[in-house]
Parts: structure tokens; sequence; C-alpha cells
């Protein structure tokens, strides 16, 4: 609680509506409040010192996100993550993180190609000495760079708004040795088909990295699973037909 506080006393010239967001938007992303935990206006108005309507306000920002919710005679809880925002912001990324690739290839420079090589390097050493948390960070800076090549800023941006979220699935999925090891193939093989100029392939690999990511973040974060080797390129993760509860049962993705 005390390091939730000092960040929104940092949280340095934003508008105080925005710093009360951020701040109770990322202490749920960090876990500072439960899933199931009750959130009360007036206590939280006092911690952070400020009045009720900008505490009020992001309640209901954050409802229309989905991370809290409002029940009549209980008040405000935190929702959490469900299977169903796993899967939706998987899709997401997908549809984003594809286009971006197109215009990676087109705009990317030798130099950028080379950091990215390096990085690639860089976590097969953090990888070897297990040192997750720099694994975790450097994993984070190599999507970064990449997505940065497409020089389409807005795009990036959208993606971008998702970037706790993301943040919270990497750290879930690559806590798993072998994902470590996956992913990183992934990242590599895609980096060389964008060194290739072949498009196609690099989405792809990318379709195939995130289908699997999200298979073993929905094992890793909702404990939906077991986590199952990726399909064949092209073929859907989950059947839309399918509940989410059917989608823990061995052959139902």
């Amino acid at each position: 609680m005390e390091k939730f506080l000092e960040r929104f006393n940092a949280a340095g010239a934003r508008t105080v509506r925005d710093m009360v967001y951020e701040t109770l938007r990322q202490a749920i992303f960090e876990g500072v409040f439960k899933n199931g935990e009750r959130m009360v206006e007036k206590e939280l108005a006092e911690k952070l010192r400020v009045s009720r309507t900008p505490v009020r306000e992001a309640f209901r920002r954050l409802e229309v996100e989905g991370l809290i919710k409002h029940y009549p005679r209980k008040g405000v809880l935190v929702r959490g993550i469900t299977a169903e925002d796993i899967i939706e912001i998987y899709a997401i990324r997908e549809a984003l993180e594809t286009m971006a690739l197109s215009f990676v290839v087109e705009n990317i420079t030798e130099d950028e190609k080379q950091k990215l090589y390096q990085l690639i390097e860089k976590m097969k050493v953090l990888i070897e000495v297990g040192d997750e948390e720099e694994l975790l960070q450097t994993s984070r800076l190599f999507n970064e760079l990449l997505l940065r090549a497409s020089r389409m800023p807005r795009l990036v941006s959208l993606i971008n708004n998702y970037q706790e979220y993301i943040a919270k699935f990497r750290k879930a999925t690559l806590s798993k040795p072998s994902r470590k090891v996956d992913a990183l193939k992934d990242h590599e093989e895609i980096l060389r088909a964008i060194d290739q100029m072949d498009i196609a392939r690099a989405r792809e690999l990318t379709v195939r990295h995130l289908k699997s990511a999200c298979r073993e973040c929905l094992h890793a974060v909702t404990g939906i699973g077991p986590a199952p080797a990726p399909p064949d390129s092209g073929k859907p993760v989950f059947d839309s037909s399918k509940s989410i509860t059917d989608s823990s049962k061995p052959g139902k993705e």
C-alpha cells in the first residue's frame, strides 16, 4: 500500500482525476487490491488525500474497463482478470500486432535489426542464468523496439493501451521454463522473417506465438487448462461455439 501511495504522490503534473484513476488501476494490476476485495470510496479518498469526486470518477472508468463492479448492498468489488478478458486482449493484440508487422518489414532499419538480434542473445543468457526479472524487462523492450520500427505511432499507442495487461500476462506465461525457451524461439523466428522481408511468414509466426501465449496465460491466470501445444497456423485457438467452461476439457480449445 505504501508503494501504491508513493506512486500517486510522485505522479507529476497530470490532473488529479487521471492520477487517481491510473494509481488505482495499477494497484489492481499489481495485486494491491485482490480479486473480490471491496474498494471504499471514502477510505481511498482519505488515503490519497483527495476529495471523493475523483475517486468516484475513477471507479466509473475502472468499471467500464471491467476491472471493478458495483454490486447493490455490497459496494464496489475488484473483478480482476477473467478468461474472457484474456481471450479478448490476445485477440486485440493479434489484430493490431499483425497489422503493425507489415509496416515493420517496410520501415525497420539495419541498426534496429541489430539491436533486436542483440536483445535475442541477451535473453538467451538471461534464461541460462535464471534472471526472470531482467528477462521480463528485456522481453518488453524487444516488443517495444519491434513495434516502434513500424513508424506508426498511433497504432503503437493503441497496443500500448493494454500494456498493463500485457505485462501481467507476460509475467504469468514466462514463469514456466519451457515457455521461456519457446517464446524466445518465436521471437527469433519472427525477427528472421522480418529480416528476409517475408511479411506472410512474420504474421504467421506472430499469430502462432500469441495463440500459444494465450493458452499458457489462461492456464496460469485462471487455471483453465491444461496448456496444450499450439495449433496449426491459421486454425482458431478457441471455438466460438464453445463456452469458456468447455475450454477446460482436453481437446476443447
